[in-house]
């Protein structure tokens, strides 16, 4: 491949890459990122943009030592590696969206536990099964200890946790004097959960410490495959779900909680959130001359959630863990007796914490 090539004018270089591609750096840009302008050791800037000169201008520039380096009007040298440039360059993407696999009821891998020894263990195991959470939206393990509080451990391999009302860890069982239905013996159908937050939590886990004998079985929808077959089923039903605000509440002795938000988000035209929750959403208050399309384009969402090619269905046994992602995968349960001993604890986590552990592992070379 060719070496790169410059051409240095006072406002702005222009490089040719080897491949041919050409990326033009303006001036006040490069001396907004001179790296002389970082702390050494946390690479963050010393400056403000109200530090640079409102027009700096570039007496020369040339390639030298795999480097670009400029003398600036001021009689001050820059030098910034060609690589760091390259990674950098104006108009390059951002960083590719990640890869998102979409599911239904034909996909049973989606099931596979992983031993939660080898993810704790093995840092390399442990970057497949987050990047699992990110594809997937969902991943399970097995054989996590029996002990109060064990889902914190499993929560420190993904992220940060989230403290809520519920607490920094909530246990799902059925109580006497529940102030949530889920924790009843009631069925759930599929939902996500808080969409009255603001913002929503990202990620949630579930770990088993005491499974019911009949009932309270496991199910889980991808939103964002159902959101898809809506849009293709019946555009006007997505568009109207994606355009329209609607609140959901939570209230109890101590708390109230209330958020509008669409039941499908889009940003850009890409769905990023699914937000649905029958037992949550408020008396709508649309207008009258929409209120009767709305609740038809809800029914018909409403409707590919519960049908069973979308549906996983699974019972966590003593032991076993699910994460998922609270802003794609809808969950439920079958109602289960009163006096089961069923016992799932769990807590909240947000999307930075799982995108984090996965950029530092592969940062360390882990693929």
């Amino acid at each position: 491949m060719m070496l790169p090539a410059c051409i240095s004018e006072s406002d702005r270089v222009r490089i040719t890459w080897g491949d041919g591609e050409v990326s033009e750096y303006h001036a006040i840009w490069l001396a907004d990122n001179d790296p002389s302008h970082r702390d050494r050791r946390t690479k963050q800037r010393l400056i403000d943009v109200a530090d640079l000169p409102a027009d700096p201008r570039i007496v020369s520039g040339g390639l030298r030592d795999d480097c670009l380096r400029l003398l600036w009007n001021d009689r001050t040298i820059s030098e910034f590696s060609l690589d760091w440039l390259f990674q950098h360059r104006p108009g390059a993407t951002n960083s590719a969206p990640a890869e998102i696999r979409t599911w239904g009821q034909a996909d049973v891998d989606i099931l596979r536990r992983d031993s939660f020894d080898e993810v704790r263990s093995s840092p390399a195991r442990r970057l497949k099964w987050l990047e699992r959470i990110a594809n997937t939206g969902v991943a399970f393990l097995s054989g996590a200890p029996l002990e109060n509080s064990k889902v914190l451990e499993v929560a420190a391999m993904i992220g940060w946790v989230r403290e809520t009302n519920y607490g920094r860890i909530f246990d799902v069982r059925a109580l006497s004097d529940a102030n949530n239905l889920a924790y009843t013996a009631q069925a759930l159908g599929v939902h996500t959960d808080n969409p009255y937050r603001d913002p929503v939590p990202g990620l949630q886990i579930l770990h088993c410490l005491e499974e019911a004998h009949d009932g309270g079985i496991n199910t889980f929808v991808d939103g964002f495959r159902s959101a898809e077959i809506l849009k293709v089923r019946a555009p006007e039903a997505f568009e109207i779900l994606s355009s329209t605000p609607v609140r959901f509440e939570f209230s109890d002795t101590v708390t109230h909680l209330s958020a509008e938000r669409p039941i499908i988000q889009q940003i850009n035209g890409r769905i990023e959130a699914i937000h649905y929750n029958n037992r949550a959403i408020a008396p709508l208050r649309l207008p009258a001359a929409t209120m009767i399309g709305f609740y038809s384009a809800y029914r018909a969402f409403a409707l590919i959630l519960r049908d069973s090619a979308q549906i996983l269905t699974t019972s966590l046994r003593v032991g076993e863990v699910v994460a998922f992602d609270n802003r794609r995968i809808l969950h439920g349960r079958t109602a289960f007796t009163s006096n089961e001993p069923r016992h799932l604890q769990g807590c909240y986590l947000e999307h930075d914490g799982l995108r984090s552990q996965i950029a530092v592992l592969q940062r360390n070379g882990l693929h």
